[in-house]
């Protein structure tokens, strides 16, 4: 039987390439032509993190206040959703990132529109 080594080895075999795609370089990720793109893409990522929090508490919050009458800031932070609850956030978060992240690629014919592709397929001159 393979040992961890010999497996972590093999997942990683003929994998070289990808030192040379843009954003490989830690602490710099870097992916489209233009670097303010990435920084507004940061931006809305980081945004959509959070108001997906704040839909998240509130859910539970609600929830709380319709199951228990009251709500506290430890109810929140200590509350495990049944299975029936947790699909539905599920659902939720899915719906949520496809309505923001979707546009991200609507309306791309052609992927390397976006600058990624031709930025990972170096044109040659």
């Amino acid at each position: 039987m393979p040992d961890k080594k010999e497996n972590r080895r093999d997942l990683n075999e003929g994998l070289d390439y990808v030192k040379e795609l843009p954003g490989f370089e830690k602490g710099h990720p870097h992916y489209f032509k233009e670097e303010m793109i990435d920084h507004l893409l940061e931006v809305c990522l980081q945004l959509a993190g959070e108001i997906w929090v704040n839909r998240d508490r509130q859910t539970v919050t609600e929830h709380l206040l319709a199951t228990k009458g009251k709500v506290t800031p430890g109810m929140i932070e200590e509350f495990k959703p049944d299975s029936e609850m947790k699909q539905e956030m599920r659902d939720a978060r899915l719906l949520f990132s496809q309505r923001i992240f979707g546009s991200l690629y609507a309306n791309l014919d052609d992927p390397g529109d976006s600058g990624f592709l031709s930025a990972v397929l170096k044109e040659e001159d």
